[in-house]
């Protein structure tokens, strides 16, 4: 019986072990934690709506949730009386926390107009010493913002990061 020298079966088990590192340790990603989430404008008949899904990665140099989803505004009437006002501007707003509930990034998006929609995506990051342990998805009125996360926003929904 022929044995595979010492150096050669020591080589072939780091790169096994290798192999099995990168494919365990793949930038894919938990499963994804889905959200939905909607808030009624002013005049009772706009309705600005969300839906979408944030998976957090595995193993990266910096704490990254990605986010992906679509945003569309729509006007009804269901026989439901509207008002004579138009409804202050929204924006999408996505926060990351940790778990002492520090804001560590945060995301805005301009809520489409009236029966118009677009998908989005980007990703959440934190710095390599932070964790990303939950995020809110809200729809808020869009007005000047001090601080994060705006002051007026309906609809939050939290997201905690799979376990």
């Amino acid at each position: 019986m022929h044995r595979i020298p010492s150096p050669l079966r020591a080589a072939l088990a780091i790169a096994a072990g290798v192999l099995f590192l990168f494919s365990a340790a793949s930038p894919a990603a938990a499963a994804p934690v889905g959200y939905e989430t909607e808030a009624l404008g002013e005049d009772y008949c706009t309705l600005f709506s969300t839906a979408g899904d944030a998976e957090w990665a595995d193993i990266a140099v910096e704490p990254t949730v990605n986010v992906t989803g679509k945003a569309w505004t729509s006007f009804f009437r269901d026989g439901r009386i509207c008002l004579g006002v138009e409804p202050l501007a929204r924006h999408l707003e996505f926060v990351a926390y940790d778990a002492k509930g520090n804001p560590l990034d945060v995301e805005r998006l301009a809520a489409p107009d009236r029966d118009e929609a677009y998908d989005y995506a980007f990703a959440l990051t934190a710095d390599e010493t932070a964790s990303i342990d939950f995020v809110t998805v809200a729809i808020c009125r869009t007005e000047p913002v001090i601080g994060t996360p705006s002051p007026h926003c309906a609809g939050t929904v939290f997201l905690t990061r799979p376990a």
